[in-house]
């Protein structure tokens, strides 16, 4: 089960893990009253089922929705990490994550770092 931050760990409690990541890419950073009305934001992004469930279970609050490792600067780091272990270049890594190939090289040096340590690459993570 992947681990999410704040109330995005209420949300893959209440609503499955896929309606967190979907909300945490679709609205991390920001914040939202959550609501279970069929043409609600929260029901554009998660689907009417799943928004009817969180709003039942956390009611018509705003909150704040975390970015989790899922955008800004963790998520370009996971990304990178995660194609460069599939075997892409650093150019071509660059490229697809939008930060310079500079970045890709530290984020190569830290998945070797982590791996020789056997360490996690990012803090936070399980160990495997």
């Amino acid at each position: 089960m992947a681990q999410f931050p704040g109330i995005l760990a209420k949300i893959a409690e209440v609503a499955g893990e896929s309606a967190a990541t979907r909300l945490a890419l679709a609205a991390g950073g920001t914040t939202m009253t959550f609501s279970a009305r069929p043409n609600s934001a929260l029901a554009k992004i998660v689907g009417a089922v799943a928004a009817a469930q969180i709003a039942e279970e956390l009611g018509p609050v705003k909150y704040a929705i975390p970015m989790a490792h899922l955008r800004g600067e963790k998520g370009r780091r996971a990304a990178a990490a995660q194609m460069l272990a599939q075997g892409a270049t650093a150019s071509q890594v660059a490229k697809s994550v939008d930060v310079h190939q500079r970045s890709i090289h530290r984020v190569k040096a830290r998945m070797r770092r982590a791996h020789q340590e056997g360490l996690p690459l990012f803090p936070g993570e399980p160990q495997d």
